[in-house]
C-alpha cells in the first residue's frame, strides 16, 4: 500500500439493498456498499493507491458498516466527521420488468448532505495530488454544494488536480440547474471530467463522442473520458482521443457501479503516468470485471485480479486492435 497522500474523495456514502432479477413481489435483498465517490475510493485502494474520504458520516449501523468496508481496504478515515444526530442514506435497486434496475433513494436530510465549509476548512489538503467528486457531491445539500466549491478553490492555489465526474441525478436537481452548475466547475476547476452520453447530452453537447471530447478539452480540463456503456469508453488528452471496446465478460450480472470503477482506474492511470490508450484499456478491463457482482463495490478487482483478466483476454480482437495502435 502506497502511503503517500494521493486521492481525496468527497461526497456522500450510502447502503444499497439490491433485488435479484425475476424478484417475487415480497423480494429478499442483497445490502451492499454505494455511493459513487466512496465506490471510486475504495475502487483506487484496490488497484494499489491510497485514497482518503471525507464526509459527515452517521455513527448508527449502516454508517459502522461503511466504516468497517473502508477500513478494510485501508482508506484513509482520519478526516471523516462523526453526525450523531443524522442517518445513513440508503437506496434500494429494483429491477424492472425489461431487466433494468429502478433506484428508490432514503437519502434525504443524511449526515453526509450537513457537511459544511466549515467542516471543508479543517482538512487538510497539503500534499494531495487528485481531489476527486462529483455532481451528486454537489446535488445533496447546499452547503455541501458550498463545500464543492472551497475545495476546489483550494485546490486551484495548490495545484492539485480536481476530477469531477458528473453523475447527474434526476431526482436532486433540475438539468437547468445541474447543466450550469457542470459548465461552471468544468470551466473553472476540473482537471479531470467524466461523463456518459446522457450527461453530454443533458449538457446540450451532441455529435460524434470525439466532437464531444473536444468541445469540454476546449474549456480546460486535461482529461476527458467520456463513459459508453456496454460499447466502451473515450478518453481524450492533450496527446491523443482514444477509443477503446468493453470487454465481454460471461460471468457478467448487473452494471451497478461500473462507471465508478472505471473513473478510479482512469485515476489511478493517470497516477502512474500510463500513456492515454493504456488508460482507456486499463480501465475498460476494471469497469468490466465490477460487472461480474450485485452490488457497486462486491465486483470490484485488486490489481493482480485485473492484470489476470487483461493476460487471458491477450488472444481477443479486442486485444489484438489494442495492440497493433500501440505498435503503429
Amino acid at each position: 500500500m502506497n502511503n503517500r497522500r494521493e486521492v481525496m474523495c468527497f461526497g456522500e456514502p450510502l447502503i444499497g439493498f439490491f433485488t435479484k432479477k425475476n424478484a417475487e413481489e415480497l423480494p429478499s435483498f442483497k445490502m451492499a456498499i454505494g455511493g459513487d465517490t466512496s465506490n471510486v475510493a475504495l475502487g483506487v485502494t484496490k488497484l494499489g493507491h491510497q485514497a482518503i474520504y471525507i464526509t459527515r458520516k452517521s455513527n448508527d449501523f449502516f454508517g459502522e458498516k461503511i466504516q468497517k468496508a473502508w477500513e478494510k481496504e485501508n482508506i484513509d478515515t482520519s478526516g471523516i466527521f462523526i453526525d450523531s444526530y443524522h442517518k445513513t442514506g440508503i437506496y434500494f435497486a429494483l429491477f424492472d420488468s425489461q431487466g433494468r434496475h429502478q433506484f428508490i433513494y432514503k437519502r434525504e436530510n443524511s449526515a453526509a448532505a450537513n457537511f459544511t465549509v466549515e467542516d471543508a476548512k479543517k482538512v487538510s489538503l497539503q500534499g494531495l495530488k487528485i481531489f476527486h467528486l462529483s455532481g451528486i457531491s454537489q446535488a445533496i445539500s447546499k452547503q455541501c454544494l458550498e463545500a464543492s466549491f472551497y475545495f476546489m478553490k483550494k485546490c486551484k492555489q495548490l495545484k492539485i488536480m480536481v476530477s469531477y465526474d458528473l453523475n447527474y441525478r434526476k431526482p436532486l436537481w433540475s438539468k437547468e440547474f445541474f447543466s450550469s452548475i457542470a459548465w461552471f466547475t468544468i470551466k473553472n476547476f476540473a482537471n479531470l471530467v467524466t461523463l456518459n452520453l446522457s450527461e453530454a447530452q443533458v449538457l446540450g453537447l451532441s455529435g460524434a463522442p470525439e466532437e464531444m471530447i473536444k468541445e469540454i478539452r476546449k474549456l480546460g480540463p486535461e482529461f476527458v473520458a467520456l463513459k459508453l456503456g456496454k460499447e466502451g469508453c473515450i478518453v481524450g488528452s492533450p496527446d491523443s482521443i482514444e477509443y477503446c471496446n468493453a470487454f465481454d465478460v460471461p460471468s457478467s450480472i448487473e452494471t451497478t457501479g461500473a462507471g465508478d470503477a472505471l473513473t478510479a482506474a482512469i485515476i489511478v492511470g493517470i497516477l502512474e503516468g500510463m500513456e492515454i490508450k493504456n488508460i482507456a484499456y486499463f480501465a475498460n478491463a476494471v469497469a468490466s470485471m465490477v460487472c461480474r457482482s450485485i452490488g457497486s463495490t462486491s465486483g470490484q478487482p485488486t490489481r493482480k485480479e485485473v492484470e489476470k483478466f487483461i493476460a487471458m483476454k491477450k488472444s481477443d480482437s479486442n486485444y489484438r486492435a489494442f495492440k497493433k495502435a500501440d505498435n503503429e
